[in-house]
């Protein structure tokens, strides 16, 4: 929350108590994703968060629950280290739904994971 709150601050002062409080309404809306349990299909995409540094933001997706996580670059290396992070959460191994994306493609290749490319806008 701490490193959230001082990202987000570069845009307009921010309290780690603020974060704590979105959190919990985001948590009751889409339930963050905190069980290992068999998984069909997971859409993953990543964002940019524009402030003096660069972030991106990383969301797996699967059903109605979410796993989110913050890096300071994008990249093959940061990809695989998403990838890995999400199948912790995974009993299987469930087919990933992706963009074009070349990170992206070369991270699930190289776990050899079934991919599908599908636009997300």
């Amino acid at each position: 929350m701490r490193r959230t709150a001082r990202i987000l601050s570069e845009f307009h002062p921010i309290s780690k108590s603020a974060v704590r409080k979105w959190i919990k309404k985001f948590k009751e809306r889409l339930p963050i994703v905190t069980e290992r349990k068999p998984r069909k299909v997971i859409a993953i995409d990543e964002t940019i968060v524009k402030a003096n540094d660069n972030h991106y933001v990383y969301a797996a997706i699967e059903r109605n629950e979410i796993l989110m996580r913050v890096y300071p670059s994008r990249n093959y290396l940061t990809t695989r280290l998403f990838i890995l992070e999400v199948l912790k959460y995974c009993e299987n191994m469930p087919k990933f739904i992706i963009d074009k994306a070349p990170w992206l493609i070369k991270a699930l290749q190289s776990f050899s994971l079934e991919y599908e490319h599908q636009s997300f806008r």
